[in-house]
């Protein structure tokens, strides 16, 4: 079994549900293992980061899209013996995206296939 929560409400200028990830939104748990769910026109993307975010979330959206945000939980994670701080989003419609900084700009670009994991580093020295 994976251990996840459900996303609980809190606020933030968009509304509920998220069309791009599952019904449910889950996020998955600090120190939990991931499952996804991928496959047809459904993909994931991992996003390395240096530190958190500030909300603790990293919002993405379709490219060309601002009705279409939506975000997911920033985890710290062990990676090669050092903590990397990780967003995971575990289903996404194949396509296009934005990722975010905190004011809502865009900060990379990045494609998203079906049945695939695609991985953005925004790590310095290696974005």
């Amino acid at each position: 079994m994976t251990a996840t929560h459900t996303h609980t409400p809190h606020p933030h200028p968009h509304p509920h549900p998220h069309p791009h990830l599952q019904p449910q939104h889950l996020h998955v748990a600090p120190g939990a293992v991931p499952v996804l769910d991928i496959g047809d026109s459904v993909g994931a993307l991992v996003v390395y980061l240096d530190d958190p975010t500030p909300s603790g979330e990293l919002e993405a959206r379709p490219l060309g899209d601002p009705g279409g945000r939506f975000h997911t939980g920033v985890h710290p994670r062990e990676l090669f013996g050092r903590t990397v701080h990780i967003a995971l989003y575990p289903e996404v419609e194949h396509g296009t995206y934005e990722i975010l900084d905190a004011q809502l700009q865009p900060i990379a670009v990045v494609d998203v296939d079906g049945g695939a994991v695609s991985e953005l580093d925004l790590r310095g020295g290696s974005a």
